[in-house]
């Protein structure tokens, strides 16, 4: 019998992660043409990111954590049925070999992963871009590339991040670009940053397609 009743109430618990995850996804929705996404749900209160070192290369995360509800969306394929590769500038605060890479990103629907690039720059005075195209080639421009995994379900946390680790030699002063890649039919969101805003470019089905300046960024740490 009590083994019966462990069965039983794993089965429970699957069941009710289950049924948090088709929730969440039938209460998320895209916005800006899909370049968005929001969840619908309760958000979270209001939080701060447990005390950490706030210096680096760049960090829009430290302090102030990130915006639980709303993102830039990440996705290919089903069931958005778009390509979205989001991208986000940032000015490397001093000279030196990074160590890892840390973003705020939610899991909607899908596969719970994430390739991200850091890329070098090739914007011009009427557009800011990065050197690489969405799917993080020319591979010369890319000065590291990993893979982010068991991120948080979107809407459910404000100051959880996940990293991989990043080895790539940054310029005080330098302006770089990191992206995010979905897995083939998923969904993910990149949460825009609580603390600052910044330049944006978005790639829509293979094309760097939307551009933004001034605009929210993603949550982002390179140490």
């Amino acid at each position: 019998m009590k083994r019966t009743l462990v069965i039983c109430l794993a089965l429970l618990v699957l069941a009710s992660f289950t049924a948090l995850a088709e929730d969440n996804s039938s209460r998320t929705i895209t916005i800006n043409g899909g370049s968005s996404s929001v969840f619908m749900g309760t958000a979270p209160g209001s939080q701060k990111v447990h005390p950490q070192k706030c210096v680096g290369f760049y960090d829009n995360i430290c302090g102030t954590g990130y915006q639980s509800s709303i993102g830039w969306t990440i996705s290919d394929g089903s069931p958005v049925d778009a390509q979205w590769t989001p991208s986000g500038r940032f000015t490397s605060l001093k000279t030196g070999t990074t160590k890892k890479i840390t973003v705020g990103v939610g899991f909607v629907e899908g596969t719970n992963t994430t390739l991200v690039d850091l890329v070098t720059d090739c914007s011009t005075k009427s557009q800011a871009e990065p050197c690489t195209k969405p799917d993080g080639k020319p591979k010369k421009d890319v000065l590291c590339h990993g893979t982010i995994k068991n991120m948080p379900t979107f809407g459910s946390s404000s100051t959880t991040t996940v990293s991989f680790k990043c080895a790539a030699s940054l310029t005080k002063g330098t302006n770089y670009w990191v992206l995010m890649q979905s897995p083939d039919n998923s969904w993910l969101a990149w949460n825009y940053s609580n603390s600052t805003i910044g330049d944006d470019t978005i790639g829509y089905n293979g094309v760097w397609t939307y551009f933004y300046t001034t605009y929210d960024v993603g949550a982002l740490t390179v140490q």
